[in-house]
């Protein structure tokens, strides 16, 4: 009991203080946006640069520990998650990232006392977390594109209509609608200013949001852009479509929202009971942790659990 007040107590503190720390950095996020938003480009410049000469301690060292990975060559896939999350992190402070808080859980199970398998486990996690994160971050971003994008084709055809041009229209894009559509909108535009082919452009586009609607729409102005034709018309046939393909998905979200929370359930259950075992009574499950069979039908247990979870994700993931 005394051990589950502790790591109660513990995962308060911690909470608290990743709830001050974000709650700090989007008031200074806040407070920069507006800044931005409201005073000339030189006052901005003068703004953010006496910000600059007084940098956290903490970011001081998260920088100098990020450094230390700055020429060690990272996976692509590593980059890439990070570039379609929308992140600013580099791949060597992502690292870095993964590091505290893989040592942080580590330290706190060390204070706890927690046996060291338990220990080793934990810091695996914490290692595991911020990746978890970045691709639900990831995930999330993605899937408003899709919602966006139906806004943006009906913005797009209606100003072409108004009499915009095209890249006029996508200029427009850029500057109303938020992340990720609008900023990344604003920058083909840019790149298209500066000289870089259309088609290139759109192809970066793609590789950074890779969406299957957005891969259709690309593809379908490229394509007009060739032969000719109605672009407006183009754009409000593209909305219909994807409108109703949104539509689908939702509903068979609907359709599967049980089986996904049974795998949940299924997978979570037995962990769940093996950890309040432990917990609680230590003597009574500590045949499982120190027998050969113990170690057995735990592994048997770990890879149904594996297996099951696959499986039901296998029959609740429909493609569209």
């Amino acid at each position: 009991m005394k051990l589950a007040i502790e790591l109660v107590f513990v995962f308060l503190v911690v909470s608290i203080s990743m709830y001050l720390f974000l709650r700090g950095y989007s008031n200074k996020r806040r407070m920069d946006n507006r800044i931005k938003e409201f005073l000339p480009g030189s006052q901005i410049e003068e703004a953010i640069s006496k910000k600059e000469k007084r940098p956290s301690i903490f970011k001081e060292f998260f920088l100098s520990l990020a450094n230390i990975f700055k020429n060690v060559q990272f996976s692509e896939k590593t980059a890439k998650m990070l570039v379609e999350a929308g992140s600013k992190l580099k791949p060597e402070e992502f690292f870095a990232l993964r590091l505290l808080a893989s040592v942080g859980i580590g330290l706190i199970t060390a204070f706890l006392g927690v046996q060291w398998y338990l220990s080793v486990i934990v810091v695996i996690t914490g290692f595991m977390i911020p990746n978890f994160f970045m691709k639900q971050k990831r995930k999330k971003r993605l899937t408003l594109l899709s919602y966006q994008l139906i806004e943006v084709l009906g913005m797009m055809a209606n100003s072409m209509r108004a009499g915009f041009s095209f890249m006029q229209a996508m200029q427009l894009v850029g500057k109303e609608i938020p992340d990720p559509l609008g900023p990344e909108f604003d920058r083909v535009v840019r790149q298209a200013g500066l000289g870089s082919p259309l088609d290139d452009v759109f192809e970066e586009l793609v590789d950074r949001l890779p969406n299957k609607e957005l891969e259709v729409v690309v593809q379908a102005i490229l394509a007009q852009r060739k032969s000719g034709g109605n672009l407006a018309e183009l754009l409000e046939t593209m909305e219909e479509t994807i409108r109703g393909r949104v539509r689908i998905l939702e509903e068979l979200n609907t359709l599967t929202a049980q089986g996904r929370m049974s795998s949940w359930i299924i997978t979570l259950l037995p962990v769940g009971l093996g950890l309040y075992l432990s917990l609680v009574s230590r003597d009574y499950f500590r045949p499982m942790l120190e027998h050969p069979l113990g170690w057995t039908l735990l592994f048997v247990c770990s890879v149904s659990i594996i297996i099951g979870w696959v499986v039901i994700q296998k029959i609740i993931r429909i493609e569209v």
